[in-house]
């Protein structure tokens, strides 16, 4: 499946209500996975969960981008809090970067045999 065709699949209610088009944003978000992934193109991307991990958070930073300028305001006796929608991005964001973490380059998981915690039992 092309990046292209994931995010459309995957995120089609968010680019349809931020007015995304193929052309501009879809490609703006191909070029920051890529770049996530550490590749030219998309054919070298030869591991598809993580590449696709990564345009997850390449898309909601894109999302949190296009949003972050929006303002809570009231007019003729209604409110209207814009905020909670960057508010729900950021947090799909993080999430997106908690399950990608895996992936960067400087992710190590490490241990020691050391016992410098005498509280914890076996």
């Amino acid at each position: 499946m092309a990046l292209s065709d994931y995010i459309t699949s995957n995120f089609g209610q968010i680019k349809s209500q931020l007015g995304w088009s193929d052309s501009l944003q879809l490609a703006t978000i191909t070029d920051k996975t890529l770049e996530l992934y550490g590749v030219a193109t998309e054919a070298e991307a030869t591991d598809s969960r993580k590449l696709h991990a990564l345009a997850d958070v390449a898309v909601w930073r894109q999302a949190l981008a296009d949003v972050s300028l929006d303002y809570n305001f009231s007019a003729d006796g209604a409110s209207y809090s814009r905020s909670q929608q960057a508010d729900m991005i950021r947090k799909n964001l993080n999430d997106a970067i908690t399950d990608a973490v895996a992936y960067s380059a400087n992710y190590a998981i490490g241990f020691s045999t050391n016992d410098d915690h005498a509280d914890w039992t076996t």
